[in-house]
């Protein structure tokens, strides 16, 4: 950043800071990260974070139990650049209470609506998760994978004899109740949520990527 004299998630080479935490050899449940340029002092750097109401959130959020610190005094005009990164580390029961909380929010939203609570199904969220990894490991978005693998191709790959299959997908989201309420507020993604045919559910979550976590609901009916 201090090189190019602008702030950025990612740097000229095209890597996140996401891709390079991942790289680094930390594999996160949730991060989150300041980019901030113009603070002289690391008390300069925390007021900032202190008085400005996003990063004040994301510093005192409870789910990170991890920080990085670094800082530049460099660039065209002289100016300081920091990163900071917060996180916490990817565990096995870490990734099932993001998936069960995913699971737990969706099925509130299909009672708000009178509709019966969708079941987990272990061989959709076996498809699921491996669609979310897939996303980071090969660079890309989308419910056709580069292969031309879509959600039901996934699902009978997994095992699933499901004979109606949807998909939700998102990227960048932090916790559980943001990726929830993106795909609420998206008319198509509610369809899935609250299609009355669908009886079970899977969710996968990766993080890392250019956008930083990759979520993935599959559900079956």
């Amino acid at each position: 950043m201090a090189a190019s004299g602008r702030l950025g998630v990612e740097t000229r080479d095209g890597v996140s800071v996401y891709q390079r935490v991942i790289g680094a050899g930390y594999a996160y449940l949730t991060v989150g990260e300041h980019l901030v340029s113009g603070p002289r002092t690391a008390a300069e750097f925390v007021a900032y974070c202190l008085r400005t109401a996003g990063p004040r959130r994301t510093l005192h959020h409870p789910a990170f139990t991890h920080a990085g610190l670094a800082h530049v005094h460099d660039g065209p005009r002289g100016d300081t650049y920091w990163t900071a990164l917060w996180a916490s580390p990817l565990t096995a029961d870490g990734l099932n209470r993001t998936a069960a909380a995913v699971t737990d929010l969706t099925n509130r939203e299909r009672a708000r609506a009178g509709l019966p609570p969708l079941a987990v199904d272990p061989l959709l969220t076996a498809a699921a998760q491996a669609h979310s990894a897939d996303m980071v490991a090969r660079a890309f978005y989308a419910h056709t994978a580069p292969d031309g693998s879509r959600p039901w191709d996934r699902a009978a790959a997994a095992g699933s004899t499901r004979r109606s299959i949807g998909e939700n997908i998102a990227c960048g989201q932090r916790f559980p109740a943001d990726v929830v309420e993106g795909w609420m507020n998206s008319p198509g993604h509610r369809a899935n949520i609250l299609k009355p045919g669908f009886t079970h559910i899977g969710v996968g979550f990766a993080g890392g990527g250019r956008a930083g976590t990759y979520w993935t609901q599959l559900f079956g009916g």
